[in-house]
Formats: structure tokens, C-alpha cells, sequence
């Protein structure tokens, strides 16, 4: 009838391995298969994204095509006239300059214009908005929904877009000369090696979106170290918002950004490194203690060498607004180097050792 629910599953082709699989079995589970409409637009996406490198730009195209498809997809349904319920969270409406007091530290697909045209027209409906997520996670366990489900990382709606970076080729070195004058010393206070990217990553610094280079640190180091070296940096060198540590053996020399666009071969790759790291997690018993763990592309040739750049970011955190770098063991480390180094294309391996602030979660 009219007033039924409709669940509509959109696969925009940036979903982890085996997700859109997972998703249909967890409804069908709750018995609300028969509700569920399915529609895999891998193709829409993709396209709509060819040639985009920024951002925020990337982020639109995203929240403006998922409306499309669904938009497409109601129309197909005879069911035009029902309100679309999201879920987003109050972090998605706080970063996206939403509150009185907040910038935009980065556009949520969830409230990209046309999102927000409906909203200001009754078209959206959004239950858990005024909630973080631990607090939706006790409203999810009050409401019997399966653990696997409920304690799932979070995982943003734009999905691997926003973490397979692109770049038009340039290298970025606005403020190099200011950060390379000091960087050597803060080296040789930390007791490491260190090297400013020619990229740059989203960050937030002050409450207000910060664009700026990630330093590479490299050497051998415990947690401690690592982070106390990692604060060194970030208190003395201006224009920089992420800290990495090398994971590869030697330190690198050359960083050479590559011009590259969203593809699916792209995608792929990066499906196969998040799945490498999110199966690590799990073969150590470590899924659970860790609230999120974005694993991240950056199309960048290193020493000649490959032709994207692998950083894995599990952190620590309760309510996304703020969070610390999550410390894995080296066991694991060591397996998910020969893994993910072994696979076609992959140039490095670095951790981000980044808080939030001055680093967001996500890098774009």
C-alpha cells in the first residue's frame, strides 16, 4: 500500500568488499527483504566523477547523483510522493557548517544543496539527527538490531570516494620553503627522519577546515616515541596538518604526484587494501577496539616507483569529533606490508599518526 516502507540499496561502486552482499543478507536477516530495492550504479557515479579532483567538489557530485538515482528509482516505484529517511548524525551536520557556532570543516553528502532544498521543503526525514553515534549504538541495542550490524566502523556515505584521493599531476609546494627551513632540526630533535609530501590533505585546525602537506617520519621508534615525535612536529612547523610514519623499509627520497581521476580500476585496488586492513583487524581480535579505520590512495610515484601511496588511519574515538591514532601491533604491521606492498601499483605504506585536530578522520 501507500504507507509501506521502502528500503532502497544504492552500490555507487564505493562500497567495501563484499558490502552491497552483507547489506542485502542483514535485511533479508530482519525480514524486511521484500522491502528492499536494489540498484547497483557504479556506472553513474564513476562517470559523474571523471576528470574531478577537489574535494568538496567530489563530495557534491556524490550527494547530488545518489538524489538522482533515487529520484530515478521512486519514479520507477510509484512512489515519489514518500519522504526519504536518512541517517545522518549530529558530526555530519556539525562539519558541514550547520550549527551557529561551526564552519564547514567538510560537505556531508547528506547535506549537499539539493539535500537541503528538501529538508527546508518536509521531502527528508532524519531520526538520529540530534545523535552522536555511541548514542546511537545504545538506541540500536534498545531496538534489538544484531551486533554485527551495530558495532560496524562507521563508514561515510560517499563511501571509498573519499578516500581514494585524485590530483590533476601538480605537485603542491606552497609553503615548502617555510617548512623545509625548519624540518631538519625538528629531525634531528626527534631522533628521525622526516620529509615534508608535495600533496595535500583536509584537516581542521582552530574549528575551521585547514588544507595543507602531511610530513613523512621514518626511522624505528615505540608508540611512545612515535607520538611524542608526531606532537614535536606539529607544535614547531607550520603548514601542515597530518603526521605519517613510514612503514617501508628505507626512507624515501622522491614523491612524484600522478594526475588521476575516480576509475573502478582505482577503486579495486583500494577495496583490496581497506580489505587487507579490516581482515588484519579481525585475524587479531582488534575489529572491536577500534572505532574506525579509513585505509586511504594518494596517486603518488615514490622513488621512481608505483603509482599510489597507501596510508592506513585506525583511530581511536567515541563521538567523531575528536580522535587519536589507535596503536597496532608490529606483528600486524609487518603482514599487512608484505600484503598490501605486494599488490600491483601500491608505491608506500605509511600510519597516520594524526589527531583530530588538527587532522579530520577521513582525508578529504
Amino acid at each position: 500500500g501507500p504507507e509501506r516502507l521502502h528500503l532502497l540499496h544504492v552500490d555507487n561502486g564505493m562500497m567495501r568488499k563484499y558490502e552491497s552482499r552483507n547489506v542485502l543478507k542483514l535485511f533479508s536477516d530482519l525480514g524486511l527483504d521484500e522491502s528492499l530495492h536494489f540498484v547497483d550504479a557504479t556506472e553513474t557515479f564513476v562517470n559523474a566523477l571523471t576528470g574531478v579532483t577537489e574535494p568538496e567538489e567530489k563530495r557534491r557530485i556524490i550527494g547530488d547523483t545518489f538524489i538522482q538515482v533515487f529520484e530515478e528509482k521512486a519514479r520507477a516505484l510509484g512512489i515519489e510522493d514518500h519522504l526519504l529517511g536518512q541517517g545522518t548524525i549530529y558530526p555530519d551536520t556539525v562539519e558541514t557548517g550547520g550549527t551557529k557556532r561551526a564552519d564547514t570543516i567538510k560537505t556531508h553528502h547528506n547535506r549537499v544543496d539539493v539535500i537541503q532544498r528538501m529538508i527546508s521543503e518536509g521531502k527528508v526525514v532524519e531520526p538520529l539527527a540530534q545523535l552522536y553515534k555511541v548514542e546511537v549504538r545504545e538506541l540500536g541495542e534498545k531496538l534489538g538490531i544484531p551486533p554485527e550490524a551495530l558495532w560496524r566502523h562507521p563508514f561515510p556515505g560517499p563511501g571509498l570516494g573519499v578516500r581514494l584521493l585524485c590530483s590533476d599531476g601538480e605537485p603542491d609546494t606552497a609553503h615548502f620553503d617555510e617548512i623545509e627551513a625548519v624540518l631538519p632540526d625538528v629531525a634531528t630533535r626527534i631522533g628521525l627522519h622526516a620529509l615534508a609530501l608535495p600533496i595535500r590533505s583536509v584537516g581542521v585546525k582552530a574549528d575551521l577546515r585547514s588544507y595543507e602537506h602531511p610530513v613523512l617520519i621514518h626511522g624505528d621508534a615505540d608508540w611512545d616515541t612515535l607520538a611524542e615525535a608526531s606532537g614535536t612536529v606539529f607544535k614547531t612547523v607550520g603548514g601542515i596538518n597530518r603526521t605519517l610514519w613510514n612503514l617501508a623499509g628505507t626512507m624515501p627520497t622522491t614523491f612524484r604526484p600522478l594526475a588521476a581521476t575516480m576509475t573502478r580500476e582505482r577503486l579495486d585496488l583500494l577495496r583490496e587494501c581497506d580489505h587487507l586492513m579490516m581482515e588484519g583487524l579481525r585475524r587479531h581480535d582488534l575489529y572491536g577496539e577500534i572505532w574506525q579505520c579509513p585505509t586511504v590512495l594518494v596517486p603518488v610515484e615514490i622513488d621512481g616507483k608505483g603509482s599510489e601511496l597507501c596510508i592506513l588511519r585506525p583511530i581511536h574515538s567515541e563521538r567523531a569529533m575528536t580522535a587519536t591514532a589507535a596503536r597496532l601491533p608490529l606483528e600486524l604491521l609487518g603482514e599487512l606490508r608484505a600484503s598490501i606492498t605486494a599488490l600491483p601499483g601500491i608505491s608506500g605504506l605509511a600510519y597516520d599518526l594524526t589527531s583530530k585536530p588538527p587532522g579530520t578522520i577521513e582525508w578529504e
